[in-house]
């Protein structure tokens, strides 16, 4: 079977204003009644008015979907295409950051198909496709509007689920930089140090290639110019703007070149102490990146080298690691200032051997350029909440 690279069938419309132009992609597509998907915090904001004021203003009639939380759980989705149905929706717009457009990608995986929507972890090829999906991120984090995979909690288990949706994607995208204004400088910079991670694992796992090569390059490149400003002044819309974009193509570098152990950690310790995702990749990151000093020297160089690191050409593997982790971390602690890993008070007697091994179970490390036993990710897990 061929595999084919760069391949990207979600269309995509990226400007200033953008959001106004739902009611001609609706009719463009043949869709009559939208499913409105987005959480209690954007409802009480003026993206949502923006959003129903222009559909009225057509007489499209549409079904809001307001209870989405983070780090959303299988009962949302399922409950969410029970609705779907019961109301007879003809598409979902999901409206909001990652957790939402999560849920909404799984809500519409299950309008689709039958069962519960933990039922397709690990059996993704028996999913029906659906092609009714509408993504208009209010953060540059996930890129979950270009992206191939979905995370969703079990509650009973307290377990997040990696589901890949190749042929439920998004169908259509709308990046308008405008909705972004004003976020939290909290939030800004862990959603776009998830960017960044995004980039960089797909850039050093084992399926990345030279195409997303060159793009996971200039996805780091422009998050390390762009997101502080971003955080300084929450309306530069020119920085917001650059990481709207970069982060459309982080996720849709998870499509080929994936992610690895960090994702894996993050999915893990997100979980268990209720960090936010963007946060817990960004913490991860240098233990990650040390696990594979000698896996990806190279790349590991030229991320330093873009963080502002100079090296003598004498450097060991793990000294090249080490000098690129001590950038990133002033990057993240200083330049952007996420807010340390000790303000979540985490109760380390969960770290344990049932965390790691959920963690090596995950599909997706096994994409790490280097092996990963139980006993790394251990070492890695106590490495992040002791630093």
């Amino acid at each position: 079977m061929l595999h084919y690279r760069m391949v990207q069938k979600t269309k995509v419309l990226a400007d200033r204003g953008a959001v106004l132009l739902l009611p001609q992609i609706l009719l463009e597509a043949g869709f009559h009644k939208p499913f409105l998907v987005f959480d209690k915090g954007i409802a009480k904001t003026e993206i949502i008015k923006t959003i129903t004021d222009c559909l009225d203003k057509v007489q499209i009639p549409y079904v809001i979907y307001d209870k989405i939380t983070p780090d959303p759980n299988s009962d949302l989705v399922d409950n969410g295409a029970a609705c779907y149905k019961a109301n007879q929706c003809d598409c979902v717009v999901a409206i909001g950051g990652g957790s939402t457009m999560d849920a909404a990608k799984g809500i519409n995986v299950m309008c689709h198909n039958e069962g519960h929507i933990l039922d397709f972890v690990g059996r993704e090829k028996y999913m029906q496709p659906a092609s009714s999906l509408i993504c208009i991120p209010t953060t540059a984090g996930t890129g979950s509007e270009l992206s191939n995979w979905i995370v969703i909690t079990d509650l009973h288990k307290g377990e997040k689920h990696p589901i890949n949706v190749l042929n439920s994607m998004c169908e259509y995208a709308i990046l308008d930089p405008e909705l972004t204004i004003g976020l939290p400088p909290q939030i800004t910079a862990a959603t776009g140090l998830d960017v960044f991670s995004h980039a960089f694992e797909a850039y050093t796992s084992t399926r990345s290639n030279p195409v997303t090569d060159l793009i996971c390059e200039k996805i780091m490149e422009t998050v390390i110019e762009a997101l502080p400003r971003a955080v300084r002044n929450g309306s530069d819309l020119a920085a917001r703007e650059r990481m709207l974009v970069a982060a459309a193509y982080g996720g849709w570098m998870l499509v080929d070149g994936v992610v690895h152990i960090g994702h894996c950690i993050a999915h893990e310790i997100g979980a268990a102490f209720h960090i936010p995702h963007g946060a817990a990749c960004a913490y991860a990151f240098p233990a990650m990146v040390k696990h594979i000093a000698a896996a990806a020297p190279e790349k590991i160089q030229y991320t330093g080298k873009l963080l502002g690191v100079t090296f003598d050409g004498t450097e060991t593997p793990e000294a090249i690691a080490e000098k690129t982790c001590q950038a990133y971390i002033h990057f993240r602690d200083e330049i952007v200032q996420l807010k340390p890993i000790s303000d979540y008070q985490a109760d380390l007697k969960k770290v344990s051997l049932h965390m790691a091994q959920n963690i090596q179970k995950d599909p997706l490390t096994t994409l790490t350029p280097a092996p990963v036993t139980v006993e790394d990710i251990l070492f890695m897990l106590y490495t992040i909440f002791m630093s």
